[in-house]
């Protein structure tokens, strides 16, 4: 499956932009300001319901608007779906898949996959633990059936313990929801140890496309010391846990990190280093995704010319086009953009003060 086509209504400076994609490489090209990335942000909110620029409503709508609007049409004859995403100041969505309303944003993930890269994408080095977490998350939640239910529980058990604990309940009420706690924690915990094994050896294996870097490796930390049990852990916290009033340790805990030479890479690499392995685990997050699962992933690339050099440029280029999945890549330059990326089989795409035209159209 792939995107077909784009409608934006009111997303930041679009005002209103209809784009027929191709199930290859779109290339959007314009400067700075002109809404390039604003059209990649309307492709994410189609999967997610909201932005990846930010949590914040207010700015993702136009000026004078009270909404935005986004729909799409995702084809792999002879199926077709149709969906659309309405956002208004006030925070209200409404969401529809094929005329249908739905409440949960993860519908909308499982029909539509996507996957960014862009300035902010060295953030999964840089920023804190919790960035790392929703990576993580994000690739069991597409590839793991079992996933979506042991992490609701283990996050309704956190949330009932961190109560108990603000209330200074009696020990045998907490022991009870401590001891199903561990038991959803422990559960997750191997979910994500299998995951981050496998994937791990997918990462490998990119950056060893990617970079001249030695000796990588991923690092899966579970939150809690592999040596020791999470429930005596828990018995031995509980004062503190009393006093701060929330769980200290476990699955919410959890972080992974990159080495290189056995080093932390954050401490070791430069940040054009860091940005190339950070590109390099969105990309291996994406391989990771199986085509019964995700056949319909969408990578959205944000201005490649200005984030890596010339040659890791082209490694990405060329192993993005050769995934055979759908890629939306913007970039200042029209000719640059197109000896990245090549030509044959994209279309490319021209934005200037917030309107869209496809090159070749009067």
């Amino acid at each position: 499956m792939s995107l077909a086509r784009l409608d934006v209504t009111g997303v930041r400076n679009i005002r209103q932009a209809t784009l027929e994609l191709s199930a290859g490489t779109n290339l959007i090209y314009g400067g700075n300001g002109s809404g390039k990335t604003s059209l990649l942000e309307s492709v994410y909110i189609l999967g997610a319901a909201r932005s990846y620029r930010g949590h914040t409503i207010e700015p993702l709508i136009s000026r004078g608007q009270d909404e935005c609007l986004v729909r799409g049409v995702i084809e792999s004859l002879p199926s077709r779906h149709t969906i659309g995403v309405q956002r208004r100041r006030g925070g209200e969505r409404e969401i529809r898949v094929d005329g249908n309303d739905v409440k949960r944003a993860t519908d909308l993930a499982n029909l539509l996959p996507t996957l960014v890269i862009g300035p902010d994408t060295v953030n999964l080095l840089l920023g804190p633990p919790g960035i790392r977490r929703r990576f993580l998350n994000w690739g069991l939640f597409h590839v793991e059936p079992s996933f979506t239910e042991v992490w609701g529980n283990a996050n309704r058990c956190l949330r009932q313990r961190n109560e108990l604990l603000r209330r200074h309940a009696p020990a045998d009420e907490l022991g009870i929801w401590t001891r199903e706690l561990v038991g959803y924690s422990e559960q997750l915990d191997k979910i994500r140890a299998a995951f981050s094994t496998e994937y791990g050896e997918i990462f490998l294996q990119n950056c060893m496309r990617m970079t001249e870097l030695p000796d990588i490796s991923f690092k899966y930390y579970r939150g809690w010391n592999h040596d020791q049990q999470l429930l005596e852990l828990y018995e031995k916290d509980d004062e503190s846990d009393r006093k701060r009033g929330f769980t200290q340790r476990g699955f919410q805990r959890a972080d992974v990190r990159i080495e290189v030479a056995g080093e932390d890479a954050i401490g070791s690499c430069s940040r054009g280093e860091l940005k190339v392995i950070s590109w390099t685990m969105v990309i291996s997050q994406g391989a990771m995704l199986n085509d019964a699962r995700a056949g319909n992933l969408i990578y959205l690339v944000d201005d490649l010319g200005s984030e890596l050099d010339l040659q890791h440029q082209a490694r990405m280029c060329t192993y993005l086009r050769s995934t055979g999945r759908q890629v939306l890549a913007t970039g200042i330059e029209q000719d640059r953009l197109i000896e990245s990326w090549g030509g044959e089989g994209s279309k490319l795409f021209h934005v200037e003060h917030g309107s869209v035209k496809q090159r070749g159209e009067d």
